[in-house]
């Protein structure tokens, strides 16, 4: 099963503003808190030092990816 999770995320805009963005991932997870929970583990990895909060997740529309 496929989760979009959202997450608000804090980023450098360059002229020394933060700017928060809103970014989206599609976890395939068994559960909700499942998907919450890798995408907190895999963030707090790549953006060290760079605030985030999971803002809401929720069960996705897509059936099956193909690649």
């Amino acid at each position: 099963m496929y989760f979009t999770v959202n997450v608000k995320v804090q980023h450098d805009a360059g002229n020394g503003r933060i700017k928060k963005m809103t970014e989206r991932y599609l976890v395939d997870a068994m559960s909700v808190t499942e998907a919450e929970s890798r995408v907190t583990k895999v963030l707090k990895e790549d953006l060290t030092g760079t605030e985030f909060e999971v803002v809401s997740a929720s069960v996705s529309r897509i059936y099956k990816v193909i690649d």
